[in-house]
This record gives C-alpha cells, structure tokens and sequence, in this order.
C-alpha cells in the first residue's frame, strides 16, 4: 500500500511539472503577435491567457515521453493537440452551436471579440496546431507517420470531431436512442482522446497490443465523460445551467435512455476502462499519467442517488 501511495505521489509531482511545462509552451507556442492584426492578436491572446486544465497535453506529452518521444517533439505533440481542443471551443460557444456566454470563467469569446473574429482566432490555433502536430511527428518512422497522419485526419475530420460536431446539430428532440447519442460522444470526445493517447505512442516506441490498448481505452474514458457531463446537465450543479440539452435539442443519454441506466452506464464505463488500463503491459506504476483521464463521478450524482435511497 505504502508503495502504491508513494508511486501516486510521484506522479503527481510530475504531472504538476509537466503541467507548469505545457503551460508555458501553450502559452508562447503561437508566435510572437508582431504585425499580427490587432483584433485577432487579442483574441488570440485572451485563449493563451485561459488555457483550462491541460489535461489532454500533459497526459499526451507523458505518454509521449514514455514510448520514447524525444522531449521536445512531446511537447509539440501535446501543444497541437490542446490548440486544436480550444479551437474546438470557440466553435462550440458560437451562436448557431451551443451559443455559450461563457467558458472557463470568462465570457465567451465571441462576446468579448465578435464572431468573426473569435471564428478566425480559432482557425489560427487549427493552423498551428496542425503545424506542431506535423512537427512531433518529425523522429518517426515513414510508415508510422503515415499510420499517424491518417489516424489525424480520421479523429479530426468528417468521420470524426467535425463529424460528430454535425451530428450533434441534428433534430434530437424528434427521438434519441443511447446508441446514437453514445455514437455522437465517441466522435466529439473520444476521438480527441484517441490522439492524445495513441498519437504518442503510435510515433514511439508502442507496440501493437499497447496501441491496441490506448485506442479502447481513450474510447472509454471519452465515452464515460460524456455520460457524466449529461447526467450534470439534466441534475445542474457542478457549473453547470441544468435543462441547457432540452433546450438546445442536443442528445443525451438522460433524454434517451433515464437517469438511472444513464447513471449505471456511467460507472460501467469507468469500470471497463480501469481494467483496460489495468490490461496494459507493465506494473500500473508506469502508466500513472493516464490517471487525470477517469473523469471523477460528479457530486451531483453522488448526491441524486443518496436523496433517492433516503
């Protein structure tokens, strides 16, 4: 136990460097704002300022720095992956999305800089997101390269991300099941944590079991926080505005599937994912970063089912 205890602690202090590490790099990786416009440079600058957790580009650049990634092209991985993220945000906060008024305890970008404007700063962050990605893959292999480059296009793209985003627009209030709702999460979420775990270990050292692993993984965890961020959604709480699916018509697997079996979804997948990850070669020390992807059970549905059971 003690060993357990000693192993967690020491991921924990590594992971709060590597987070101190990518901050710094999200935050001076666009370039320096010289001659840039200055509506764009400032909206571009109050992303940096803001950056959330950063957990997707520590645990990529930890990932990374385990299946023998040299440092610096991890950092350029887990950089390109976190822009395109918040890039991905600005979109989803617009008007004809999910029209937020805020994200991360700031208004809105477009509220702050106007829509033209938030759209293009988040197409600079594409660009160079692209751009850092195609720079970490540099010490690879042309054959693993060429398998990252496809496994980039089918994450972000129509069948992914993008994709999902689409589906996610559709007439929901017409009817949902939870396998659709289940199929727009895995292209909205999971494929974005498919990159961040698989991408470094596809351009390391992974072998095919341990990429297999990560892939199933990565679904998992992505699939279990989209279970709980519906769930939040229907009880609020937890900075959430409650109903906001409803009204948006957007899927939920609450609206699809009930409170109850969408909260029993929830826990069997944090359970399948653990013992993926247990599945992983090695002792589970070695894979202590992938820690900060199991979406913790949100108070609010600790707290529904005990009022239940009262």
């Amino acid at each position: 136990m003690s060993t357990m205890i000693e192993a967690t602690e020491w991921w924990e202090q590594r992971a709060g460097c590597a987070k101190a590490l990518m901050m710094e790099t999200f935050r001076q990786g666009m370039g320096r704002p010289a001659g840039m416009e200055r509506r764009l440079a400032a909206a571009i600058g109050d992303l940096l300022a803001r950056p959330g957790s950063l957990v997707r580009a520590v645990t990529a650049y930890l990932v990374g720095i385990e299946m023998g990634v040299t440092e610096i092209r991890s950092r350029s991985l887990a950089c390109g992956i976190e822009y395109l993220h918040t890039a991905s945000l600005v979109f989803d906060d617009l008007p004809a999305m999910d029209d937020a008024r805020q994200r991360r305890g700031m208004p809105a970008l477009h509220l702050l800089h106007g829509e033209g404007i938030a759209m293009l700063a988040a197409l600079a962050m594409i660009n160079r997101g692209y751009s850092l990605l195609w720079q970490g893959m540099g010490g690879a292999s042309g054959a693993r390269r060429e398998m990252a480059g496809e496994m980039i296009d089918r994450c972000l793209g129509t069948l992914g991300m993008i994709g999902g985003q689409a589906h996610d627009l559709g007439h929901w209030r017409d009817g949902q099941s939870a396998a659709e709702v289940s199929e727009v999460a895995a292209r909205k979420t999971g494929d974005l944590l498919r990159l961040t775990l698989v991408l470094p270990a596809l351009l390391g050292r992974g072998d095919a079991r341990e990429i297999r692993l990560l892939d199933r993984l990565a679904l998992l965890r992505g699939l279990a926080y989209q279970a709980a961020d519906d769930l939040k959604d229907v009880l609020g709480g937890a900075g959430k505005t409650a109903g906001r699916d409803a009204e948006l018509g957007r899927p939920n697997l609450v609206m699809a599937e009930g409170f109850g079996a969408a909260r029993t979804r929830l826990f069997r997948l944090l359970e399948v994912g653990d013992r993926v990850q247990s599945a992983l070669p090695g002792t589970p020390e070695r894979w202590g970063m992938l820690a900060p992807m199991r979406v913790p059970v949100p108070a609010c549905i600790t707290d529904h089912r005990q009022t239940a059971a009262s």
